[in-house]
Formats: C-alpha cells, structure tokens, sequence
C-alpha cells in the first residue's frame, strides 16, 4: 500500500486507521493504530534502505511493522540521531540491534548490528 508521506492521523495504514503520529526524523514517523502499528518512511528514505529488507512477512511498501521489523528502518536510516537524547538514543539503538540479530539476524552485518551492541549509537 503506497500512501503519501508523511501519513495523517485517520490515513489507512496496514494496521487500520492512524490514531497517533510521533516524527522520527525528516524522512520516517512512528504510527500507531487500534490495534497494532509501525514504522512508515518516505520512497526516498525506502530507497536507502538495502533492497532484500524493503519487504518481509510481515512489512511492505514503506511500512515496517512494530513488532520484528521495526529495527530495520531504525538502523538503515541512523534514526537514532533523530533521539531527544544520548542515553534514549543508546538505549533504542541496542534494542534495534537485539532486534535485528533475533529476527532479521542474515541482515545484521548490512544494518550495522554486528558489532558490539552495548548500547552505543553507530557513527
């Protein structure tokens, strides 16, 4: 499902209708819904992300559910720039690693979750 970017609260969203919205940089936001939610990004923050992960079981079309694939834009992207703050940005960044290397582990090398997952922000 291709939506305009960025989505509005009360846009269809894979999930069903968007109840709430947090930015998380220029190029993704955060959505959430009744039931479920996920991450949603731009076709050109989609283009920076490495092709094979644009789709997975559970995400497609610039969606990313909340769930196991969450992690994918949040690394690829350096979302964790976009925290109020080092030590939240620390803190989600090793989470996006853990997840990552549990459901996307084949990927963890070309999303930078690799290394050392103490909880230290790439680049």
């Amino acid at each position: 499902m291709l939506c305009p970017f960025p989505p509005t609260v009360g846009s269809s969203s894979p999930w069903g209708p968007i109840q709430h919205l947090t930015p998380l940089g220029p190029d993704a936001v955060a959505v959430s819904t009744a039931s479920h939610g996920g991450i949603r990004v731009s076709l050109t923050a989609l283009a920076r992300i490495p092709e094979p992960l644009h789709a997975t079981a559970y995400s497609g079309a610039g969606w990313f559910e909340e769930d196991c694939d969450w992690a994918i834009p949040y690394l690829a992207l350096g979302l964790d720039a976009f925290e109020p703050d080092a030590a939240r940005a620390a803190e989600v960044w090793a989470a996006a690693v853990h997840t990552v290397r549990r459901y996307h582990p084949q990927h963890a090398a070309a999303l930078g979750a690799d290394g050392d997952a103490e909880g230290r922000p790439h680049g």
